[in-house]
């Protein structure tokens, strides 16, 4: 079908899925990945839970509690690099330019993948970063 399209609708669709979250790709692998494109707010983390995980209602409520009041927040205070999964950079700590795969989670969970600490807090247990996948 996309043959038949018009070369700049084409290039247009090119932009919105590479905007959209990759298949299994966590929150925080896309909300990290999508800040090359600025922070609006909570506007990749939306989007992520619209089209991911809708039932995380909650998200927009926590995240703020967890000091996450926009994007580039949820990877200062909520998310946090699991340093050993990063490769490091000349200054010896992690090399964001370069950041790893994600390592992907399952469709419907706001967790993320093994890449990333996930804050708790709140009612999360008590502010501490952690790995959240199960036991």
């Amino acid at each position: 079908m996309e043959n038949y399209l018009d070369p700049k609708l084409r290039d247009a669709l090119k932009v919105v899925r590479s905007r959209l979250p990759l298949s299994n790709e966590c929150l925080a692998c896309y909300v990290f990945r999508m800040l090359e494109h600025g922070c609006d707010g909570l506007k990749w983390s939306l989007t992520y839970r619209d089209m991911r995980a809708p039932r995380a209602t909650a998200l927009e409520r926590k995240f703020p509690l967890l000091g996450g009041y926009c994007d580039c927040e949820v990877i200062a205070n909520v998310f946090h690099p699991n340093e050993p999964m990063w490769k490091l950079g000349e200054s010896g700590g992690i090399d964001e330019n370069n950041p790893p795969v994600c390592m992907t989670v399952r469709r419907g969970t706001i967790q993320p993948c093994g890449l990333w600490l996930m804050r708790s807090g709140i009612q999360w247990g008590g502010g501490v970063y952690k790995n959240r996948k199960a036991s």
